[in-house]
């Protein structure tokens, strides 16, 4: 009798096991797929805040665009370094140079820089005559424009989409 029990043990024994076995591949299985869905999470997430980023970018573009028409030429120096310094931040990042490369950032940032020295100093002599101004405006314009673009495909295709 006890052979029987030692061997019904034994077999009882081995399917645990074996079951054992079966729900640890179960679990790894389970552990990598939620690893998967929280990387696609964390990937959306942060496409979502690319989108919002550059959106927000373009409304800055947009400001200043206004307050150079409006001859408010503190605000729009102000403005210029608000506007360059997000873009300088944002182009450094993965999402910002999967929407389009550094050599196309750094042209926008040295724009912006531009114009934001030529307001800069505007401001400080509180002078920028007519053909000056309409100048700026057109280039604040064109970057807008520019910023404009990739916003929308950012926001329409994703953002990794944004620079095709």
């Amino acid at each position: 009798m006890d052979t029987i029990l030692g061997v019904f043990g034994l077999l009882v024994s081995i399917a645990g096991f074996w079951l054992a076995l079966w729900q640890l591949r179960r679990t790894r299985h389970a552990a990598e797929a939620a690893q998967e869905a929280s990387i696609q999470a964390l990937n959306g997430v942060s496409c979502i805040q690319a989108v919002s980023t550059i959106q927000d970018i373009c409304g800055r573009s947009r400001d200043l665009l206004h307050l150079a028409r409006a001859k408010n030429i503190p605000a729009a120096a102000n403005a210029a370094f608000e506007l360059r310094d997000a873009l300088s931040r944002f182009s450094v990042t993965a999402k910002g140079l999967e929407m389009q490369g550094a050599d196309a950032w750094s042209l926008l940032l040295l724009t912006m820089g531009a114009i934001q020295d030529r307001l800069e100093s505007a401001a400080i002599t509180r002078r920028l005559d007519s053909e000056e101004r309409e100048s700026l405006i057109h280039e604040i314009s064109r970057s807008h424009s520019r910023l404009s673009t990739l916003s929308g495909f950012a926001t329409t295709f994703g953002v990794s989409d944004a620079n095709s």
